[in-house]
């Protein structure tokens, strides 16, 4: 029998140590959790990170790190009067993204005491969301629909990975991209460089990277309900020091175009944030370019895999080796809510052509 509750209180090092078997179990390490904390301490007044606690016998035997939404208008609708409706009802939600860990510093699986009983501690954390919350939305592997009794599903993009556990070299993953060597040719040619940094970012660094990133938000067809966190979360994982964070930059003529932060962790490295700068008429091949140097980065330490977060454009697409299916599971402990929302998010852009185009 199992207790809960949410709280906005980050876990402590004694109970963050709880879970290290866990940690074991899905090849991540103890990294991850500085990534957490700068989430935690950049929540933003309509998106907050929250911390869903498990206990047994009255100890801590589950954790699971969800956000809670109150402003999402814009994620469903470009029409300004039906996102303000979404706003002015300001319906909150929890969102829990449930798949590979620290994409958008905010993914996480769950972590439980006893890797034997994540399933069981996982089935019950839906129970209990479904039971106490007006909405929950987590975004999972389709496979594990079992632990989303009585949930609706709607499709969600595929998880996008490449696969480097065949590869010995960067020339292996080359002779699949047939144009990418003319592509390195002409961003070379026009003053572009990669370099990698660790760690943490300069403040000359961090404002180019906002320019980035504002721009990516400006023009993309996605907004995320957790928008305004995932750039205060950005900012402070990139001024703050972390073991195993790297950062993929972009330059020509020495002006920073773009990047991706990533965290090595176990035998994975996981996609923290990053973004190039659509003002710009072109940046030369660049985004394409990233994926040759991180998996090159990934080879040369004998990573199994790059964990890229979504599917969200043709370029990933195109240069990842693998992906997964993944859904949204809608839980409310009101049923016509849960219908209602259901039915809603059939009707925005969430399910719409241009965002669901990369499904499988």
């Amino acid at each position: 029998m199992y207790t809960f509750e949410i709280t906005r209180t980050y876990l402590t090092d004694n109970e963050k140590a709880i879970f290290d078997d866990y940690l074991d179990y899905n090849g991540l390490d103890n990294s991850i959790w500085d990534v957490f904390s700068c989430l935690f301490r950049a929540g933003t007044q309509h998106t907050k990170p929250l911390l869903l606690k498990a206990y047994q016998s009255g100890e801590l035997f589950g954790a699971a790190i969800i956000i809670e939404c109150t402003r999402y208008g814009k994620a469903l609708f470009n029409n300004g009067f039906l996102s303000g409706i979404i706003n002015f009802l300001n319906i909150p939600f929890y969102l829990w993204i449930k798949f590979g860990c620290c994409m958008d510093m905010m993914s996480n699986p769950g972590f439980v005491k006893d890797p034997g009983k994540a399933n069981e501690v996982f089935q019950e954390m839906m129970a209990y969301l479904k039971k106490n919350s007006v909405l929950t939305i987590v975004n999972d592997y389709t496979k594990n629909e079992k632990l989303y009794i009585n949930a609706s599903i709607l499709p969600a993009l595929p998880h996008a990975i490449i696969n480097c556990s065949e590869l010995a070299s960067i020339q292996d993953y080359l002779l699949h991209y047939k144009n990418i060597k003319r592509k390195l040719r002409v961003f070379r040619n026009k003053g572009g460089e990669f370099n990698r940094v660790a760690h943490e970012l300069t403040k000359e660094q961090i404002s180019s990277m906002k320019k980035c990133f504002l721009s990516t938000v400006a023009k993309s067809v996605f907004y995320l309900p957790y928008q305004d966190l995932y750039l205060s979360a950005a900012l402070e994982t990139s001024k703050t020091y972390i073991d195993n964070v790297y950062y993929f930059i972009a330059t020509i003529n020495d002006e920073l175009i773009g990047y991706q932060a990533a965290i090595l962790t176990g035998d994975h490295l996981n996609a923290l944030h990053g973004a190039f700068d659509r003002n710009l008429k072109s940046t030369n091949h660049a985004y394409d370019i990233l994926f040759v140097k991180m998996t090159e980065f990934a080879i040369e330490n004998r990573l199994k895999a790059i964990d890229f977060g979504a599917v969200l454009n043709k370029t990933k697409r195109k240069m990842i080796n693998t992906s997964i299916d993944m859904s949204y599971f809608i839980l409310s402990k009101f049923p016509i809510v849960q219908w209602f929302f259901n039915e809603l998010l059939k009707l925005t852009k969430v399910q719409g052509k241009q965002q669901l185009k990369y499904r499988n």
